[in-house]
């Protein structure tokens, strides 16, 4: 008998292709399985705000290395424009530059910011990436001043060294916040692997597009400079745009003194605590926080600038046996003189009613954070006391909070407002500090612990207050007989 042909109308070839269609299917399935098994944690174990911060950080990677491709093409096009300089020595140079003062870079970095990192990771991280950028960007300009090599190189090498090394030392702190399961290191390894992913992507492109200008750079040599320096700006703004929304999409859990100061004015408002996506839409990646036109902001700072008189001293002190947790005061942006909060200020007197004009227009006060204007509007300034609490730091920023929010007085004079300011927002600061404290509880946040940086943990000791303030009211009336 003769065999049965298969043709493509046949119920066997169709039967045949539709089998190995299938199997195909089934092959590319299981590759998609691994790749994502090799690259991506398990959905489970990480939270849902994970996937958006590695989906921009897979193409800010992809960005990065074809800047790094570049600038490295530039740097060696600098080195053959040299003319007093041979190939080997430059590259001596450029090795001992990048082995040598790039671990200078890394020192400084580690010396001067060690424990700023912890409060302030986000800023961290995004500061390092404008640096990194431009520092790439002075490598990619070496070609257009070859005599000045040396010099360029260096700050470009020590610059990147301490945008990499900044990057590295926030990252655990980052990808801590995504763990459910114990699993750091699945995370850390993943992200790894998907870093490795995006820079050969990156190095592919790069390259690429070299190649293909190289046909044209072969008529005008001077096109094949400024290709990287073309492709600079729209990767840079690619590079810098998906790491300001891979933070912004990281939710952190621990409070530092800007994500209290967002909480607090939230709850001041709302009675609520807000999410902590809302939190992180909040907060500032590059200005540092109330530095350019929020109302009165806080400054954490040592108990000589809150209180650098005897007088002002002797006011936050009396009346108290130990030493209070913390001391506020109150800097107006023009008089810089400060009201200091003191135990045993009482509620400020009211002004004798008057009809006339010109005593109503006295009696009005607008507190200067109020006023209508650009720029700072005075600041308040906080000491903490090597006693205070992660509680007491909350319960100065609610304060602080509560004094932003504090309606007219127009009863009162400027001195008086300023006295029932600051007394009034330490009652409301009181009052709401248990519901606060409970509340972040509930959120999420960790709020058994306060980041601050070194230059705001500047703790203030007093041994015996009442022997201190003795001394100083006696060193008052010393200096004020003098003056008599």
């Amino acid at each position: 008998m003769k065999p049965r042909e298969l043709t493509p109308e046949s119920d066997a070839a169709k039967g045949y292709g539709l089998r190995l269609d299938l199997m195909a299917r089934d092959g590319a399935r299981r590759l998609a399985e691994r790749a994502t098994h090799a690259l991506f944690p398990e959905p489970t174990s990480v939270t849902s705000d994970y996937w958006d911060y590695a989906r921009f950080r897979f193409v800010q990677r992809i960005a990065s290395s074809c800047i790094s491709v570049f600038a490295t093409q530039q740097m060696l096009t600098a080195i053959g424009l040299g003319a007093s300089r041979s190939l080997p020595a430059a590259a001596a140079v450029n090795w001992v530059l990048k082995d040598g003062l790039g671990r200078l870079g890394k020192l400084s970095v580690a010396a001067n910011f060690g424990r700023a990192f912890d409060s302030d990771v986000k800023r961290f991280r995004f500061t390092s990436s404008v640096i990194y950028d431009a520092s790439s960007f002075v490598e990619i300009i070496t070609p257009y001043f070859p005599k000045h090599f040396l010099p360029l190189a260096t700050a470009a090498n020590i610059g990147k060294s301490v945008g990499i090394t900044t990057a590295n030392v926030v990252r655990a702190p980052i990808q801590r916040t995504f763990i459910l399961e114990e699993n750091l290191a699945e995370v850390a390894a993943k992200t790894s692997a998907q870093q490795v992913v995006a820079d050969n992507i990156g190095l592919a492109l790069a390259v690429g597009a070299a190649r293909s200008i190289s046909k044209v750079a072969s008529i005008r040599p001077e096109i094949r400079r400024a290709l990287p320096l073309i492709a600079f700006g729209p990767l840079a703004i690619l590079d810098l745009t998906c790491i300001w929304k891979e933070l912004k999409a990281v939710q952190l859990r621990t409070i530092n003194k800007e994500r209290a100061e967002i909480i607090a004015e939230m709850f001041v408002k709302e009675r609520e605590i807000p999410t902590r996506a809302r939190v992180a839409d909040a907060e500032r990646l590059f200005i540092p926080a109330r530095l350019d036109k929020s109302n009165l902001p806080l400054t954490v700072t040592s108990l000589g600038e809150v209180c650098p008189t005897p007088k002002s001293l002797v006011n936050a002190l009396k009346g108290s046996r130990t030493a209070r947790p913390y001391i506020l005061a109150y800097e107006p942006g023009k008089s810089k003189t400060r009201v200091v909060l003191d135990n045993k200020a009482r509620d400020a007197p009211k002004l004798p009613s008057s009809n006339t004009s010109e005593q109503r227009l006295k009696r009005k006060h607008r507190f200067p954070w109020q006023k209508k204007k650009t720029g700072l509007k005075g600041r308040a300034l906080l000491a903490l006391s090597e006693t205070a609490s992660s509680r007491d730091v909350l319960q100065a920023i609610i304060q602080v909070a509560h004094l932003r929010a504090l309606p007219y007085r127009p009863d009162l004079t400027a001195e008086q407002a300023y006295v029932w300011a600051l007394k009034e927002s330490e009652n409301l600061a009181k009052r709401d500090i248990d519901v606060f404290t409970k509340k972040l509880s509930n959120q999420g946040w960790h709020q058994g612990r306060v980041l601050l940086n070194s230059a705001e943990r500047a703790p203030y000791s007093v041994d015996s207050v009442p022997a201190l303030v003795e001394a100083l009211e006696a060193a008052v009336k010393s200096s004020d007989g003098k003056r008599a």
